[in-house]
């Protein structure tokens, strides 16, 4: 019995040293292999882990309390990415405020509308847009169909209030008649963009905007999706087929590993896009990665993040499996810019994501 517990607690020993590690990889982000992105993405689990450790030995009024307890406190730099209490602040009458909407529309579920399913869905969402007033818009999936009365998404919006637009040309849909992928809207004048796709409708799309007597880059990304399809692991589980299981999770852990893979590669890219830009930068999108990744660490070096600064709970922004995660984010330049309220908007639940809306003060 002794053997077995001093066992148990080697292995706590060694669990404590890998979360140190884990601790290190996620903070410092000192590299973007998709070993260690793996191990990134475990970060949530090993916390709650300790936290049982912690209750239990607790519980036994044990010294080994400490391990887990000194964990758990060292943990405090990632709980500002985790959960938020901030509370809204009014502002001053003179301030200049900027509104930016960051949301993936999931093609406004426009593939189920042309086959007749679900059609309300796509026009409830359409419709939600239209009457939602910001001043800037990004669009992740973005879809418009010129040919069809209710997909000719550019013009819907252009002829509400975003006379300024530019889109991603993606090889498989280059012109803007019938364009997928990103899409920046605004009130106000774009004077220059750019852009570059990763694949398919992935990439990055920037554009010059006038502000009054600013101007400032605004950034609009979408990062390799790791295409991930949790539905048929759940199920062989349900009906205990752990072969297919085991099938489903290589699947699951092959496509993780490539996505972090690419995802090395396309934060390279976006790195470089920030340190070159003539402005000030806001950085808008759907990373398909935690705040606890590689991406998310080297942006967060870069510039701040909007949810840490005024977020509100979890922050949450995925509506299907894994639900508890925050993969859709605003960063900005905090020497132009202060964020001044950062939204979740958790009741709108057209698409597979949650879109996110920041207030900002232009300093």
């Amino acid at each position: 019995m002794k053997s077995t517990s001093s066992l148990i607690w080697r292995l706590h020993q060694l669990f404590f040293i890998f979360t140190l590690l884990v601790y290190v990889l996620s903070y410092f982000t000192l590299s973007g292999h998709w070993i260690a992105g793996f191990l990134m993405m475990s970060l949530p689990i090993l916390l709650v882990i300790h936290l049982v450790f912690f209750v239990y030995f607790a519980l036994r009024k044990s010294s080994k309390i400490t391990l887990s307890g000194t964990a758990l406190l060292l943990s405090f730099p990632f709980w500002n990415r985790t959960y938020q209490f901030s509370l809204s602040s009014p502002l001053p009458p003179e301030a200049l405020e900027l509104s930016v909407l960051s949301y993936n529309v999931m093609s406004f579920d426009g593939y189920n509308f042309i086959q007749g399913i679900r059609p309300e869905n796509c026009q409830s969402m359409i419709k939600w847009v239209k009457n939602l007033d910001t001043d800037i818009q990004c669009y992740q999936e973005f879809y418009n169909l010129d040919t069809r009365p209710n997909l000719n998404t550019l013009q819907q919006l252009k002829n509400t209030r975003y006379p300024h637009c530019t889109v991603l040309h993606p090889k498989v849909a280059p012109r803007e008649q019938h364009c997928v992928g990103l899409a920046i809207l605004s009130k106000y004048p774009i004077i220059d963009r750019g852009e570059i796709e990763f694949h398919d409708q992935n990439g990055l799309l920037f554009a010059d905007i006038v502000v009054r007597k600013d101007t400032i880059r605004v950034i609009n990304l979408h990062l390799r999706s790791m295409i991930l399809r949790f539905g048929r692991l759940k199920e062989a589980f349900k009906n205990n087929n752990y072969r297919v299981a085991k099938k489903e999770a290589k699947k699951v852990a092959q496509r993780l590993k490539m996505g972090f893979v690419h995802h090395s590669e396309e934060t390279q890219v976006l790195r470089e896009w920030i340190q070159e830009s003539p402005y000030p930068v806001l950085v808008c999108g759907d990373f398909n990665e935690t705040p606890y990744g590689y991406v998310y660490g080297e942006i967060r070096n870069l510039l701040s993040n909007a949810f840490e600064e005024a977020g509100h709970g979890f922050g949450f922004s995925f509506r299907n499996t894994p639900r508890f995660i925050r993969i859709d984010n605003q960063f900005f330049d905090k020497k132009k810019l202060e964020v001044i309220d950062f939204q979740t908007r958790r009741d709108i639940p057209y698409s597979d994501h949650y879109p996110v809306i920041g207030r900002y003060r232009l300093l």
